[in-house]
């Protein structure tokens, strides 16, 4: 594990990492899909290659960058009945605050804050959170579309906090890739349905169940110094 002052911040991906939002994904997905006249998927194909980070493989170059736009744009415009607040992530972010840890949710849809904000509300989460930082339309048009290295430092640079004293915590391997390009700690949750096996070539300096493990993790780290 990477050298690290105290933990004072912790930056954390939304879907999948405080909230389910699986069934939405389908639906946006095939949506995209098919307004780029690419076959659809059954739930059962769907779960396959979300599980396996694979998705992108489905989705041709010459169009990934307006597709992924699409998908990310309309995510925030869609909504699925079952979605649901991961178990114990109130709880650990209430406790993250009690500790004096600055939280702050980055997030790859394109949408504004007040509608993140809006669903945090929904979820019981918004008063724990202290910035929030959403992705802009074509911000990446290299090959590392999904990277949230720019988004990460802005939301230190409002929360006064610099990378080598803040964690970033996601479900996907691209959250991990991110947190490390800045130097933060990074955590890897299996809440978000991607095998274990996948995360961890990554190297994350955690892999655990979900957020309700952060507590624990942080105060471990912040004590050991």
């Amino acid at each position: 594990m990477k050298a690290v002052n105290d933990v004072h911040a912790v930056l954390l991906d939304l879907d999948g990492t405080l909230v389910n939002t699986r069934t939405r994904f389908f639906l946006v997905f095939n949506e995209s899909l098919e307004k780029f006249n690419l076959p659809t998927l059954t739930k059962n194909t769907f779960e396959d290659y979300y599980n396996n980070a694979s998705l992108d493989l489905l989705v041709p170059q010459n169009v990934a960058i307006q597709f992924w736009d699409h998908f990310l744009e309309n995510y925030s415009k869609t909504s699925s009945p079952d979605e649901f607040r991961i178990s114990g992530s109130k709880q650990a972010l209430h406790q993250l605050k009690k500790m004096g840890i600055s939280i702050g949710i980055v997030t790859g849809r394109i949408a504004s804050t007040e509608s993140v904000m809006t669903e945090l509300k929904k979820h019981e989460l918004d008063n724990f959170v202290d910035v929030i930082v959403t992705r802009l339309k074509n911000q990446n048009t290299n090959d590392d579309y999904f990277s949230k290295e720019q988004n990460l430092l802005e939301a230190l640079e409002k929360l006064c906090h610099k990378s080598n004293e803040s964690m970033f915590v996601g479900d996907y391997i691209t959250d991990i890739r991110s947190g490390k390009r800045i130097g933060a700690l990074t955590v890897a949750v299996l809440s978000g349905g991607i095998k274990k096996e996948i995360l961890a070539k990554e190297y994350p300096d955690f892999i655990i169940k979900s957020v309700a493990e952060l507590p624990s993790i942080i105060s471990g780290l912040n004590n050991s110094y």
